[in-house]
């Protein structure tokens, strides 16, 4: 794991809570420039990894290293719910903590055009849809260009188009250079965003690398009108170098033998010589859902 240029680093980090291990030997470096989407299940320990960065929590063992950790700029964090005055006006949430980081007038509006919330600034908090109120938290959390930033379910509460423009502004953000970290349960909207992928299940990362490489490349589905029909189909595949596994009623195949469509012609011509009816033959799309599922129900490698 390369680590030289990572603005934050987690080296064989523990973490309990009483009898309770909730990160265990976790070795992690989110990469500067790009969007990490970080998913698992409930309880898999995903805000427990977001707290020991933002030191609310400290390792049981292990080291937590955060760069330039002496400037409150570098980190910024939107864990769980928004945490908003709501008495007070937009604006004025966004002046506090722009004392904080040492933010001006012209930060707040910078963040306050990217969040798109700058046309209710001056409207109290506690009148805010739960939407717009998600959306300060964020423009909160982008003062100060931090290096880190950690996104915590950001798409709760959120309309399709509000989701959409968060996608354009995490995309921005990592464009300008600094590394974030987003954690969502909802899985498709994390597909359209991140870069790389790093799975948390039962308190260990169980795979930590690019986004396609986790989802998988796309494959095809053959059925036939016999399951004996299928057993002979994998054979005579095989012998044709194209390998492939039973799958229920069908066959899968995973390798595919450069162009898919090239690899779908090859079967059809494979069954059509041995007197083999295709009841299906059919590309299969892989999404993240599936491979989600299949690694949190069957263990993924680390």
């Amino acid at each position: 794991m390369a680590t030289n240029d990572a603005p934050v680093v987690l080296d064989n980090v523990t973490k309990k809570f009483g009898a309770t291990t909730a990160v265990e030997s976790v070795s992690w470096a989110p990469r500067p420039g790009r969007v990490t989407a970080l998913v698992g299940l409930n309880g898999a320990g995903k805000s427990t990894l977001m707290r020991l960065i933002t030191g609310l929590v400290r390792p049981t063992a292990g080291r937590v290293s955060v760069a330039d950790v002496r400037d409150g700029r570098a980190l910024s964090a939107m864990i769980e719910a928004p945490a908003l005055f709501g008495g007070l006006s937009a604006r004025r949430n966004l002046r506090i903590h722009a004392t904080l980081t040492g933010a001006g007038a012209a930060d707040i509006r910078r963040v306050g055009e990217l969040a798109r919330v700058d046309d209710v600034l001056d409207r109290r908090v506690s009148a805010l849809s739960q939407g717009y109120r998600q959306r300060v938290a964020i423009a909160i959390a982008l003062l100060g260009r931090p290096r880190i930033l950690l996104l915590d379910e950001p798409t709760s509460a959120l309309d399709p188009e509000a989701i959409r423009r968060l996608r354009q502004l995490i995309r921005h953000v990592a464009d300008e250079g600094a590394a974030v970290i987003v954690s969502s349960h909802q899985l498709r909207e994390l597909e359209g965003t991140a870069d790389s992928l790093t799975l948390i299940h039962e308190g260990r990362v169980r795979y930590d690398g690019p986004f396609a490489s986790f989802v998988g490349p796309p494959s095809l589905r053959v059925r036939t009108a016999e399951e004996t029909a299928n057993r002979t189909l994998l054979t005579l595949l095989a012998n044709t170098g194209i390998p492939g596994e039973l799958d229920g009623p069908a066959i899968h195949i995973k390798e595919l033998c450069g162009d898919s469509d090239k690899t779908a012609q090859r079967i059809f011509s494979t069954a059509a010589a041995a007197g083999i009816d295709l009841t299906e033959l059919s590309h299969v799309t892989p999404t993240l859902e599936a491979a989600f599922q299949t690694a949190t129900t069957a263990g993924a490698q680390p």
